[in-house]
């Protein structure tokens, strides 16, 4: 009876445990961005960037159309973050939210399925278009981020590139139409 009971407790825990999350990463989040780690800066200038490649790498490889949104871009800029206070580049954040968590804190839970791209680029030199379009072919050049990229699903995709140094820290999300 005892374990039975602990049992249905752990299941209920794992149902909720998703929903408490959600809330709680999107103020972690927008925290984070109000108070950038040192030196860091937001580029929207390279975001568009990235947003303009993936809308034609799709158009070239004949798959439908892929629209920037601003839905996800706190999300993908929140990660951007913590990849450059973490020097990592992944899916979970340094503070432990898993991907699903942080897409629905910004996205909800009604958007079909979805997916996340993540790169960084540290070489030397200017962080401009040209980086980004280094890291643009980081992803092209992997299977599974190219995939994330060229799904047919895929209707939309919000970006977010933070700065540090000369390095370039980047993230797509991608959802359904």
């Amino acid at each position: 009876m005892l374990r039975c009971l602990l049992t249905m407790l752990v299941a209920l825990w794992c149902v909720l445990q998703p929903a408490q999350a959600s809330p709680r990463y999107k103020a972690y989040a927008e925290g984070l961005l109000k108070s950038l780690p040192g030196g860091a800066v937001v580029r929207p200038d390279l975001e568009k960037v990235l947003n303009g490649l993936a809308v034609d790498a799709r158009r070239r490889a004949g798959k439908p159309a892929l629209r920037p949104s601003p839905l996800l871009v706190k999300a993908a800029r929140a990660q951007a973050v913590e990849m450059i206070i973490g020097n990592f580049v992944g899916h979970t954040s340094k503070s432990g939210f898993r991907y699903k968590s942080r897409f629905e804190a910004f996205g909800g839970d009604g958007r079909g399925d979805h997916g996340e791209n993540t790169a960084r680029d540290r070489q030397p030199g200017p962080v401009d278009g040209v980086k980004a379009r280094n890291l643009f072919t980081q992803w092209l050049k992997s299977s599974s981020h190219k995939r994330n990229l060229m799904n047919r699903y895929y209707g939309f995709v919000s970006t977010g590139a933070v700065q540090i140094g000369h390095h370039l820290y980047a993230v797509q999300i991608f959802w359904e139409k």
